[in-house]
């Protein structure tokens, strides 16, 4: 039987993927590709990639790329890896779902030959809710208290802690997208 603590884990989580879900459905064509604010090169940490993995050094195409980092869709795929990711926590194997799977991972997101697209998206959030689903139903007492290994960048605190984290981090991008699909580029300030 799961506990009424991990039953309310996972309706927060539902609930945090399906703000996810509804920005991501909602978010028109022309907005998909759009940076939500402006990205400072000095932001992106390690080499400017393309597409072949050789270094940018033309300075146009490589503000192109670095500017991917706050598109909705990229914003979207951090939110969704770093869940999946965390998941498994440096205690389970882990790969990302096709397609993202064998491909670049967020954090080198600029030598994606193309942004991924809505329904690919929308296919990760999908197999994410599953990943909570199973997650949370394997939890006891003594995983949620497990130490995240030294791999992991919260290495030491309880996996229940990074579990529940994610509530937060998932609602956060979700609420990114949606204040700027609400108030695109170019729209009247409603607030000024």
């Amino acid at each position: 039987m799961v506990s009424i603590w991990v039953e309310s884990i996972g309706r927060c989580h539902e609930e945090a993927l399906e703000l996810l879900a509804a920005a991501v459905r909602d978010c028109p064509d022309e907005l998909w590709r759009t940076p939500m604010w402006r990205v400072q090169a000095s932001e992106i940490v390690g080499e400017v990639r393309d597409a072949s993995g050789k270094p940018v050094t033309d300075p146009a195409h490589r503000e192109a790329l670095v500017q991917r980092w706050s598109t909705p869709w990229s914003v979207a795929w951090h939110a969704l890896e770093v869940l999946d990711y965390d998941l498994a926590a440096e205690l389970d194997p882990w790969s990302p779902p096709p397609p993202f799977a064998g491909k670049p991972h967020w954090q080198t997101f600029t030598s994606l030959p193309v942004p991924w697209s809505q329904p690919e998206i929308r296919g990760y959030i999908d197999y994410c809710r599953q990943r909570v689903r199973d997650t949370l139903s394997g939890m006891t007492e003594a995983r949620a208290v497990t130490p995240l290994p030294p791999a992991h960048r919260y290495k030491g605190r309880a996996y229940a802690w990074i579990v529940t984290s994610l509530i937060g981090h998932t609602t956060a991008h979700a609420t990114q997208i949606r204040q700027f699909i609400t108030n695109p580029p170019g729209s009247p300030d409603v607030l000024g």
